[in-house]
């Protein structure tokens, strides 16, 4: 089911701009649980006594739920309705937020990760289509403004992450959370002009698969889309423990390093959204990966430390500037009554290859070291940038 809201795609203002706001503060929760786990790995790691692989298999299956339940999630929303999703998604999450604080286990951990991870996988496209019925003409805005949500959750997460280390044990950094998202979904389902809907669907396999992956271009995009998840999510993964390994720097040093990811994602997201409104957005997207390409080079060469902290802000410039243009790119391709899941079945597909990211990143540093591992993944975003350009010149 596809609401039509009635207001001039007001951002902050107006019924549409008190749902933006919404749906991006739950969003930036949602992320703020998933922002905390890298900083705090090195602490779940002693505290659980698992290897480096074993707590990057956690979050390998973490995002394997998560991808899981994207094209579900995101049919459901087309055919139910986008508040009806939304409002399961974050029962998930708090479900999972939940098992996390209490989690004195490995195996609670990877309950709880999984369980959060259905949650948080659930969000996407249905919050994303909520913000294309809303916003045609400003939708690479909503969606770099809505996305930096989770670039400051990335900021609050490290900081978080710093006081939790030196006051508290690990799992105290969770339970708060839940007890925020209860209010903020009770105000979701009463400011919301949609129904909740239970009705059989259909899950239309056949149509889909044909939309998404019958045209090259789109198959194209998937396989950058894929290259970029893998690469983004092996590095921020295991970011601080890079930094700390590799350059010698303090774990305090190697948190705030790693909030750079989203202070430089505040600033890099609503930007590229701006200009992907403005400008063909393929070629935004990978001007984005290029820059990824040069900054994490700059931090696996860097012969100081210092020098490594700049790479991590300019690869982080890039590396979050290209999902708004590329996603509103899709969302414009996508018809209107299936855009959800069509962007859903794409994430289930580019989120479940990318998935491998944590566990390979986590496998590499045990095996050819971390410099090694994370020229690897250079390359991933090295090709992926070069697919998407001559994409972006075929198309344009």
């Amino acid at each position: 089911m596809v609401y039509t809201y009635d207001d001039q795609e007001q951002l902050f203002s107006g019924h549409s701009g008190h749902i933006f706001i919404l749906i991006t503060t739950l969003w930036f929760c949602v992320s703020l649980t998933s922002r905390l786990l890298p900083p705090l790995l090195p602490e779940i790691i002693d505290a659980l006594a698992i290897t480096s692989f074993l707590a990057g298999a956690a979050l390998t299956a973490e995002r394997v739920a998560r991808a899981a339940v994207e094209f579900p999630s995101g049919r459901l929303a087309d055919q139910l309705s986008r508040t009806t999703v939304l409002i399961a998604c974050v029962g998930f999450a708090i479900v999972g937020i939940t098992i996390l604080s209490v989690a004195y286990s490995y195996l609670l951990f990877v309950i709880g990760v999984i369980v959060f991870g259905i949650g948080r996988g659930m969000y996407s496209p249905a919050s994303r289509g909520l913000l294309s019925d809303i916003f045609r003409k400003k939708r690479g805005r909503a969606f770099g403004f809505h996305m930096m949500g989770s670039e400051i959750a990335g900021v609050a997460g490290s900081g978080i992450a710093i006081v939790i280390v030196a006051y508290a044990t690990w799992r105290a950094a969770f339970a708060p959370l839940a007890i925020v998202l209860l209010p903020l979904l009770a105000w979701f389902y009463f400011l919301s002009r949609e129904p909740i809907s239970i009705k059989p669907i259909s899950f239309q396999l056949k149509q889909t698969g044909s939309r998404v992956f019958g045209t090259s271009s789109f198959r194209w995009i998937l396989a950058v889309y894929s290259l970029y998840v893998i690469a983004a999510s092996g590095v921020s993964s295991f970011l601080p423990l890079f930094l700390i390994e590799v350059h010698g720097v303090s774990y305090s040093v190697a948190t705030s390093a790693f909030a750079l990811l989203y202070v430089a994602g505040i600033i890099a997201k609503p930007v590229s959204g701006y200009l992907s409104d403005r400008l063909p957005r393929l070629y935004i997207a990978s001007g984005a990966l290029g820059t990824a390409s040069g900054g994490l080079a700059l931090l696996v060469i860097a012969p100081a430390a210092w020098m490594a902290i700049v790479g991590v802000f300019v690869y982080a410039l890039g590396y979050r500037g290209v999902p708004p243009g590329l996603q509103a790119y899709l969302m414009d391709e996508f018809p209107d009554e299936n855009m959800s899941g069509d962007l859903g079945a794409m994430r289930t597909v580019y989120l479940s290859i990318g998935s491998l990211g944590p566990a390979y990143a986590g496998f590499t540093a045990n095996t050819i070291g971390f410099v090694n591992g994370f020229t690897s993944l250079l390359l991933c975003y090295l090709l992926g940038g070069g697919i998407l350009l001559w994409v972006s010149m075929v198309r344009y």
